[in-house]
């Protein structure tokens, strides 16, 4: 039997179901109850550390550059150039050179047998050089001209004695002097001393050793005259005083056959003259 219960001291005891909130008086059913999420308030951001800022401000860095792969050697794939000789230190001269041409011969102008001929005086004269005419007499001549090339009787003639007076065959001087090369180049070197350049073989052998120089006549510190080679070619060379240690030299090469043997004299010369120069410079 259950114990008595005095309702005047007895205190009434209520079972809440977890969650529900307790009233007075009679109780309430509980509710479900969703809780709201409160909103998250922004926090004040505080301040980085200068370094940390630094740190995270800086551009991104490029990364490295790879170098270019070095290059394969094609030293094989190449052919080996040639070395070129390093060309000559040029000479000034002191005038240009002058070439004149074979204008005339007995008489007779080179156009004119040009129009009659086919051939000029300077073709003419190559042409009896290669044949051997300097070692043929008149007739032998007369006959290179009528058998080889056709020429009438009075031109056959004409032409044989242009060319012995041109070769001095007959003891006459040339009647022209063909092509004409003049150089002419003052040098450091007192007159006398430059003249035995020329004169003396010895000195001369130094800077011109060619067997077709040969002197027929001099004159001391003024002047030489020389032959070239076997044909009517000459040289003049003369000399003069400029000061105590300076004197100039000019050479006249005549009777040059055809312009370009007179090129290649001009360039022979200019040559020479140079290798005096450089000489005298070492000495």
């Amino acid at each position: 039997m259950a114990p008595l219960v005095n309702p005047a001291t007895a205190k009434l005891t209520a079972v809440i179901p977890a969650g529900a909130e307790p009233t007075a008086g009679k109780p309430v059913p509980a509710k479900s109850v969703v809780a709201k999420p409160a909103a998250a308030k922004a926090a004040p951001a505080k301040p980085a550390p200068e370094k940390a800022l630094a740190a995270k401000a800086a551009p991104a860095k490029a990364p490295p550059a790879k170098a270019p792969p070095a290059a394969k050697p094609i030293a094989a794939k190449v052919a080996a150039a040639k070395a070129v000789p390093a060309e000559p230190a040029r000479v000034h001269l002191d005038t240009p050179a002058k070439i004149r041409p074979i204008e005339q011969a007995v008489g007779v102008s080179s156009d004119a047998v040009a129009r009659r001929t086919g051939k000029s005086w300077a073709q003419w004269f190559a042409l009896l050089d290669a044949a051997g005419a300097a070692e043929l007499d008149h007739k032998g001549i007369v006959a290179v001209l009528a058998q080889r090339h056709g020429v009438g009787p009075w031109w056959q003639q004409m032409v044989t004695v242009a060319y012995e007076q041109a070769r001095g065959k007959n003891g006459n001087q040339a009647a022209d002097d063909g092509f004409q090369v003049d150089v002419v180049k003052t040098l450091e070197l007192p007159l006398a001393k430059l003249y035995r350049f020329w004169s003396e073989p010895a000195e001369r052998n130094k800077w011109l050793a060619d067997d077709r120089f040969s002197i027929h006549k001099a004159t001391a510190s003024k002047s030489i005259r020389a032959r070239w080679g076997r044909g009517a070619s000459r040289i003049d060379v003369d000399f003069c005083e400029k000061g105590p240690s300076q004197s100039q030299v000019t050479v006249q090469h005549n009777r040059i056959e055809t312009s370009d043997a007179a090129e290649q004299m001009k360039a022979y010369w200019a040559k020479k003259i140079n290798a005096l120069e450089a000489m005298i410079t070492r000495a």
